[in-house]
C-alpha cells in the first residue's frame, strides 16, 4: 500500500497542470495516501474547500521536505511523479529531486522525442501518459514501460442541470483552450463567421485567456484562415475583440466570460447550446472538452491524438476529415496532428442549430460517458498502475 506520493509540479495554478495537480492531491487525501507537495508556492490558487484539505500537507511538506528541496538535495523513500514537457523534456529543477520508485507523467505534442530524452527516461519505472496517443508514441519510440491513465472530471462542479437563461434566445457556441495554432481557434473564427452570417442569433463564448498571452500572435499569425494575428490589450492581455473584429465577427456576436476558475466554469457551461474543439493536437483528452461533455454540452470534437479517447459513436459530433498535418508538411513531429475542414466543421454547427433534439441526445450521451471519467476513478486507476511497481 502507497502511504506517501510526490506531486512533482505546482499545484494551484491556471494551467491544466495545476488543474490535475489539485484534483489528484484532493483524491489522494480521501484516500489516506499523503500527498508530498514538493514544489507547490506557499499560496497556491484553491479554493476554500480545497485549502482546507491541503494547506496542513503543504505545512507538513514545508516543514519536513522543504529544506531538502530547496538545497536541491533530496532522495525520497517514497513515489514521486514527476511532470514531463513537450517532446518528453523535463525541468532539471524538479527531476533533481528523486523517489523511490520514480514515474514520469506527460502530456506531450510532438511526435518526435529526441534520443537524450528517451535516454533520461531511463530513470522511470513507468510513465504515465495523457492519451492513448502518448503511450502509441512512446512505444514506437522503444520505450515500453508506459501506461494511460487520463485526466478526471469533477461531478460535483461538471453534472447537466437546467440553464438559467443567462444568454437568452441566443445559440451560444462554447471554444475553450488558450489562444494558440494547434488549438484551432482560426478555424472556429473561420466557421464561425460563415455561420453567423446566415444565424444572426448566434453567439461565440470564448474562453482563450492564457498566461502567455504573447505565444498566441507568434503562432497564429502563419494560418491562412483569419487575417493578422491577436494582438494584445495595453495591460498584456489578449485582445480577443479586436482580433475577432478584424475578422468579420462583429461585438454583439461575441461574449468573453473573463478568466473564470474552475470551480466556477460549470454553471457557465450549462448554459451552452455547442462547444467546437476542432484542435490540431492534443496531448491529454483536452479536459475543457471533458468538462463540457460531463456537463451535458454537445460537442464537436476533431478525430485526431487526443480526441480518440473521447470518441464514440454518438457522443458527440466528430469532424471525420483529417489533413495529416505530418505528412503534408513533412514535418514527423506533427505525426498525428490533423487539420480540420472548415466545411465540416460548418456542417456540424448547422446540425446542431437545425435539430436541436439530437443535439440534446448527443449532449447527454457525452455526459454519461463522462460519468466514468470523475476523478476519484481516474487516480484509482493511477493507483493501481503505479502500486505493483512501489
Amino acid at each position: 500500500m502507497i502511504k506517501t506520493l510526490g506531486i512533482g509540479w505546482h499545484l494551484g495554478v491556471p494551467s491544466g497542470w495545476g488543474t490535475y495537480g489539485t484534483n489528484l492531491s484532493l483524491q489522494l487525501a480521501q484516500k489516506g495516501i499523503e500527498p508530498a507537495l514538493l514544489f507547490t508556492s506557499k499560496r497556491p490558487a484553491l479554493t476554500k474547500e480545497q485549502a482546507d484539505v491541503l494547506l496542513p500537507y503543504l505545512e507538513r511538506y514545508r516543514s519536513t521536505y522543504g529544506p531538502e528541496v530547496q538545497e536541491g538535495a533530496g532522495i525520497f523513500d517514497f513515489p514521486i511523479l514527476h511532470a514531463l514537457s513537450d517532446m518528453l523534456d523535463h525541468f532539471p529543477d524538479y527531476t533533481r529531486i528523486k523517489g523511490k520508485p520514480e514515474f514520469g507523467v506527460v502530456f506531450f505534442e510532438s511526435a518526435v522525442i529526441p534520443k537524450a530524452n528517451l535516454d533520461h527516461a531511463e530513470r522511470f519505472a513507468l510513465i504515465i501518459t495523457g492519451s492513448s496517443w502518448n503511450s502509441e508514441i512512446l512505444r514506437r519510440h522503444g520505450f515500453d514501460r508506459v501506461a494511460y491513465c487520463p485526466q478526471g472530471i469533477d461531478p460535483s462542479l461538471f453534472y447537466p442541470g437546467p440553464r438559467t437563461g443567462y444568454f437568452r434566445d441566443r445559440f451560444a457556441i462554447f471554444t475553450g483552450g488558450k489562444l494558440e495554432y494547434r488549438k484551432g481557434q482560426d478555424l472556429v473564427v473561420a466557421a464561425f463567421k460563415r455561420f453567423y452570417e446566415r444565424h444572426p442569433d448566434a453567439l461565440l463564448v470564448t474562453a482563450w485567456h492564457s498566461p502567455w498571452p504573447g505565444l498566441a500572435a507568434e503562432g497564429l499569425s502563419k494560418s491562412p484562415y483569419t487575417t493578422s494575428a491577436p494582438g494584445l490589450t495595453p495591460d498584456g492581455q489578449l485582445d480577443v475583440k479586436t482580433w475577432l473584429r478584424a475578422n468579420g465577427i462583429p461585438d454583439e456576436a461575441h461574449f468573453d466570460p473573463g478568466m473564470l476558475a474552475n470551480a466556477a466554469t460549470g454553471p457557465m457551461l450549462r448554459e451552452l447550446d455547442l462547444a467546437v474543439f476542432p484542435n490540431r493536437c492534443e496531448g491529454g483528452t483536452n479536459l475543457v472538452a471533458m468538462e463540457c461533455m460531463a456537463c451535458g454540452v454537445p460537442v464537436v470534437l476533431s478525430r485526431n491524438t487526443g480526441h480518440l479517447d473521447l470518441i464514440e459513436d454518438g457522443n458527440c459530433y466528430p469532424l471525420e476529415l483529417q489533413i495529416p498535418m505530418g505528412a503534408v508538411t513533412n514535418r514527423p513531429d506533427l505525426d498525428g496532428w490533423g487539420e480540420s475542414s472548415i466545411d465540416e466543421l460548418v456542417m456540424q454547427m448547422e446540425k446542431a442549430y437545425d435539430d436541436r433534439a439530437d443535439a440534446r441526445t448527443r449532449g447527454a450521451a457525452g455526459a454519461a460517458f463522462m460519468k466514468s471519467w470523475d476523478w476519484s476513478t481516474q487516480v484509482d486507476r493511477l493507483i493501481a498502475t503505479i502500486t505493483p511497481l512501489c
